[in-house]
């Protein structure tokens, strides 16, 4: 929860909060108390029966395959302090309840109202892809100053940000929430709830084209941010993504853009590869400073550029923003470099977008250096709509070159991969389509080699974090590969 020197905690969906009345928490929420004490007051929030803890304020949420009123004798029996629901069921004796129109919009109001009650700084930030990455920067810079709360998991969405921005109490001094979408309308949503003084939109690219259909419309969507930041605001835009020109107009207060391959007035310049990372310099209103980078992948610079301006625009020095660059821990399965009996497997598996797909099997590249052998095992790239085939046969045309020894596909749209490599060059005696996991290991198994690089990539849905599972028991080969 805390990022920084002052350490870190979990967030799942029971969230401890500033004490409130149930009476004030009726007020917010425009809900109408229908039995219990308006004064007594609660601290914590939940959200599922599963995890609540004595004392819990229990929202009974509803979604289209689970009804949370069914068990609220379940929250009672687990000692929750109080129950918000939305239709009037058998209620246990001896909890407070309140009865609202929404249990969802009424946990959204109350997020709401501890949020207008919090007078530190709260940084929104939305993208295609890289939205947890930079978070995890943002609130690793901000936090050398400042007690700084962050989106843990995958709590970035009409939910999960409501429970993270609830967290804010008397020992935060900053915020860094994590927006996602699925469609229009919903980034502003977030925005309204959160009302971030500052914003990052990271990248514009063909994630959710199956629900958005152009990449216009993906900036469109991501830009309802900018329309939301609070008066004397900023937002750090990636000034290589599409449309960003267009989306800044939006923008209700100052536009700092910031890129490597487009002039900005925030750029990254002399890269410099590293063990674990880059250096590089950063320029900014003409001056030039030295940053390092613990974190794979040169698209991950960019990421760190968006860091380096939330940072200065909140008014810390340049040397607390190289402090907390260099100390950035990310949140898992986001290229992280895990060994095991000899190999380096490349942990990518929480996600999967062409996009980052590309920057993976760049950074597979970087760490083999063309010394090692690489092996790419690439799962399905879901929401891509009706080119999915075509986007999926242009990143196996893409990861064709020196730097790939093998390429493993998992899923039937992974398959177009296969083909597109295949077309670019690859012989199919170093290309497997797999329509299974299983299969997919096994054959991964029969090449492995102590010295091997493994990057292992694929969509959430996709699950591909189970092969990462099974390459971690890797024993080593009687073989090591020498180029």
């Amino acid at each position: 929860m805390f990022s920084g020197p002052f350490g870190a905690a979990g967030l799942e969906t029971e969230v401890v909060m500033k004490a409130v009345a149930i009476g004030k928490i009726a007020e917010v929420t425009g809900g109408l108390i229908i039995q219990g004490d308006p004064g007594i007051t609660l601290r914590s929030v939940s959200t599922d029966t599963r995890r609540i803890k004595k004392g819990d304020l229990f929202f009974a949420l509803s979604g289209e395959h689970y009804d949370a009123h069914d068990y609220l004798a379940e929250a009672a029996a687990a000692g929750s302090g109080g129950l918000v629901i939305s239709r009037l069921v058998s209620l246990p004796a001896g909890i407070p309840v309140l009865l609202v129109d929404d249990t969802l919009a009424a946990l959204q109001a109350l997020a709401a109202y501890n949020r207008d009650c919090f007078k530190g700084p709260v940084v929104g930030i939305t993208g295609s892809t890289g939205k947890t990455t930079t978070k995890d920067m943002v609130a690793s810079v901000l936090g050398v100053r400042l007690r700084t709360l962050k989106t843990e998991g995958n709590l970035n969405n009409e939910i999960g940000l409501p429970l993270t921005l609830l967290a804010l109490d008397d020992s935060v001094e900053a915020a860094v929430v994590e927006m996602a979408m699925r469609g229009p309308g919903e980034i502003a949503a977030l925005s309204r709830i959160a009302r971030p003084e500052g914003a990052v939109i990271t990248s514009i690219n063909e994630t959710h084209l199956e629900r958005l259909g152009t990449v216009s419309e993906i900036a469109a969507a991501k830009g309802e941010l900018l329309e939301h930041i609070l008066p004397g605001g900023f937002a750090l835009l990636n000034v290589e993504s599409p449309f960003i020109k267009r989306e800044a107009k939006r923008c209700l207060g100052k536009v700092i853009f910031y890129g490597m391959n487009k002039p900005a007035g925030l750029m990254a310049q002399d890269l410099r590869p590293e063990r674990e990372g880059f250096s590089f310099n950063a320029v900014l209103e003409g001056e030039r400073h030295a940053f390092y980078l613990p974190v794979p992948g040169r698209h991950n610079v960019l990421n760190a550029l968006a860091a380096i301006g939330v940072g200065w625009e909140l008014g810390l020095t340049m040397e607390e923003i190289a402090a907390g660059l260099a100390a950035v821990s990310l949140t898992g399965m986001r290229l992280e470099i895990l060994e095991a009996g000899g190999l380096t497997i490349i942990n990518d598996a929480y996600n999967a977008s062409p996009a980052s797909t590309r920057a993976a099997l760049e950074v597979l590249k970087d760490i083999s250096g063309g010394r090692r052998r690489a092996i790419a095992v690439l799962g399905n790239m879901l929401e891509l709509g009706p080119r999915a085939v075509e986007i999926h046969r242009e990143i196996g045309k893409k990861a064709v070159g020196p730097g790939l020894d093998y390429l493993i596909t998992v899923g039937n749209l992974a398959a177009a991969a296969a083909e597109g490599a295949v077309q670019a060059g690859m012989t199919w005696d170093r290309v497997f389509p797999c329509t299974e996991h299983a299969v997919a290991l096994k054959i991964l198994k029969g090449l492995l080699l102590s010295g091997d690089v493994v990057l292992i990539k694929g969509s959430r849905g996709m699950k591909m974090e189970t092969i990462v599972q099974e390459l971690l028991k890797f024993e080593g080969s009687k073989t090591v590969f020498h180029p």
